[in-house]
């Protein structure tokens, strides 16, 4: 489709979500009270649920956008979406000095057997766990491997949320 049709799309969801077309800096920080009625506008115009939205957005992010802006940096990062994710912490911390008030999660991992791990995520934020899901099942197609959510463990938290992601990868045959 043209940009014009996208330009579109956009202007129909900040509308929908009453923020200002003009409102973003790129590399600015802003109340997550706007990122969520953006999220709460794409779902109403989408009609699907917020937590879908998220995910689909999470799984954009690594295999679009991400690679666009970021390429260099996300291809040093990992042959593997275990070593991906082993690296991701470090990967915020090199970027963090071009970002203003930058809170990073932390993603801990631990190889349970060749086919399945535990993602422990852990955020300042709330409400983010389905972004994470997209995260995660981008890098399977980012490393052409299936990667499969078996189970998602609330963790207890004091601000934010943490949790603890059991996934399931097989590598695809080329």
């Amino acid at each position: 489709m043209y940009g014009l049709i996208h330009t579109a799309l956009r202007g129909m969801i900040l509308e929908v979500s009453e923020v200002p077309s003009d409102a973003f800096l790129t590399m600015r920080s802003y109340d997550d009270e706007m990122t969520l009625a953006l999220i709460g506008a794409a779902s109403s115009v989408l009609e699907l649920p917020a937590d879908k939205c998220l995910e689909a957005f999470g799984h954009y992010w690594i295999t679009n956008f991400a690679p666009q802006e970021y390429g260099a940096l996300l291809d040093h990062t990992g042959d593997s979406p275990i070593e991906f994710l082993q690296n991701l912490d470090d990967l915020h911390d090199r970027i963090s000095t071009s970002f203003t008030e930058f809170k990073p999660p932390s993603f801990r991992v631990v190889i349970n057997d060749v086919r399945s791990a535990t993602v422990r995520y852990v955020s300042s934020r709330e409400g983010l766990t389905p972004f994470v899901l997209g995260i995660l099942k981008g890098l399977g197609d980012r490393f052409n491997t299936k990667i499969c959510i078996d189970s998602i463990i609330p963790l207890a938290a004091e601000s934010g949320e943490q949790c603890d992601i059991l996934i399931s990868m097989v590598k695809i045959d080329e």
